[in-house]
């Protein structure tokens, strides 16, 4: 399993050890995990967290989960806080009703310090202040009379600036396509490829899951993406031929361009009982098709992206101008949607036609480059902004952004702290003992598919693992 942390000045493992707290149940009053060097991932600072199951009778395996982080926070350097710039200079010209639940607070406090602004610049030049003495200090001062004051006021504000160019300003660099932040994502998402490309190359995994906060989904997007886009054409051994001389099919590509049908007709939130089963039948038709691409020599072993509180449902501001710039991306194959935009859709076709993800090559169908979510499942958890000031302000549904094939999940449980104003965007991994049914430790469990429950047994009654035990990431 890789972890991708969020925006922030993140220290190493510090999102790992909270995220595993999540993740593992107790057993017997204690979580069973230990800490182990993690050579692969060429870091001296990098540790890899283990667990040992059992199999559905109750025999002993070799079976291992890991855990991974991948640490990219000492790429992202030198931010300003004019990075912000541009970005805010958007969302502020939008009408409020325009404007997402989630960053209406932060839309309403910067035109009141707009506001405030310029009313105090109007009522300095009604008392003849000159424009050459209308600095911070000279207002501060004039309007306290107290120098400490004014000090402690530019020390606070000075703070302030700090944590926002120490965390928000991460997102927006990340998606700043201009030269200077070009390089900085570049190796970032280089990054997150090498230590995907690494795992899968390994040997000993059967299958890797990668969980994302925050801006880290972004990161897992672009990085599932492009090491698809080396993979997807892969296969191994000789195909049958078939009797008409066409490729040899791929099996249970009909099956998920079926389901994929149906998920493209629902609406993008309220699902009814029949569509959830439908979304249901999807997912289970990617895992299947998963199991056909690999059964065909595929190396790809990234069954499960699960996002919790990213800004990817802004994507249309933050990394675009517009929501029709971006689907022009999607278009394009620039974007990734869940599920895949068809291959026999053109740039400039404004329908895509029945679902299509296959192509001949080598006498076999294989999966187009565009297609990584054909075979892989997106689940997204998030606090749900209420009334535009409780909860996460910066996470959401991603589903009328990045496609109706992933399963959008508002976490209800986890009362009060999940409605904390703001906060609430680093709070996913503080609950790990609350399990009821609506808390994000349960979702977030259910989502990872391990059945860990049942499974996790102490390592001194585990058999010594050997260098190739299968392990799930």
């Amino acid at each position: 399993m890789v972890v991708v942390h969020g925006m922030g000045e993140q220290l190493p493992l510090e999102t790992l050890n909270r995220f595993v707290g999540s993740a593992l149940p107790k057993v017997g009053g204690k979580r069973l995990y230990y800490s182990r060097p993690a050579l692969i991932t060429k870091s001296f600072e990098a540790r890899r967290h283990l667990a040992f199951r059992r199999t559905e009778g109750g025999r002993l395996v070799h079976g291992q989960v890991e855990f991974f982080e991948y640490h990219w926070s000492y790429l992202m350097t030198g931010n300003r806080l004019a990075d912000l710039l541009p970005t805010l200079r958007r969302l502020l010209i939008r009408r409020p009703t325009t404007v997402p639940a989630g960053l209406r607070v932060i839309w309403w406090i910067t035109w009141a310090l707009v506001v405030l602004l310029v009313g105090t610049l109007v009522a300095f030049l009604a008392t003849g202040v000159q424009i050459s003495e209308f600095t911070l200090n000279g207002i501060l001062g004039a309007l306290l009379g107290q120098s400490v004051l004014v000090a402690v006021l530019l020390a606070m504000i000075k703070k302030l600036g700090g944590q926002i160019t120490d965390s928000f300003v991460d997102v927006v660099r990340y998606l700043d396509r201009s030269p200077r932040s070009y390089e900085t994502r570049r190796a970032i998402r280089a990054g997150m490829v090498e230590l995907l490309r690494s795992l899968q190359d390994d040997g000993r995994y059967s299958r890797i899951i990668v969980v994302a906060h925050s801006l880290g989904a972004f990161i897992a997007h672009d990085g599932l993406t492009s090491l698809w886009a080396e993979t997807s054409g892969m296969y191994g051994g000789n195909p049958q031929q078939s009797a008409d001389g066409k490729p040899s099919p791929l099996p249970g590509l009909t099956q998920l361009e079926a389901a994929a049908a149906a998920v493209l007709t629902h609406p993008l939130d309220g699902l009814d009982e029949r569509q959830r089963r439908e979304l249901d039948d999807y997912q289970a038709q990617q895992f299947s098709l998963w199991k056909g691409v690999r059964a065909q020599g595929n190396p790809w072993l990234v069954t499960d992206l699960i996002t919790l509180g990213t800004p990817m449902c802004f994507a249309d501001l933050l990394y675009t101008r517009n929501r029709a710039e971006f689907d022009r991306l999607v278009a394009r194959g620039e974007i990734a949607q869940d599920p895949p935009v068809t291959s026999s859709r053109t740039v400039e076709a404004t329908t895509s036609g029945e679902p299509s993800y296959g192509r001949s090559r080598g006498g076999r169908t294989v999966l187009t480059s565009g297609a990584s979510f054909a075979v892989t499942r997106w689940t997204n958890l998030y606090f749900p902004a209420e009334k535009g000031w409780f909860g996460d302000w910066f996470g959401g549904p991603l589903r009328p952004l990045f496609g109706q094939g992933i399963r959008d999940v508002a976490v209800e449980g986890n009362l009060p702290g999940r409605r904390t104003p703001g906060l609430a965007h680093g709070r996913y991994f503080e609950y790990p003992d609350q399990t009821q049914p609506t808390d994000i430790a349960t979702l977030l469990r259910q989502a990872l598919h391990l059945d860990l429950e049942t499974e996790l047994v102490p390592l001194l009654d585990a058999p010594h693992p050997d260098p190739s035990t299968k392990s799930t990431l």
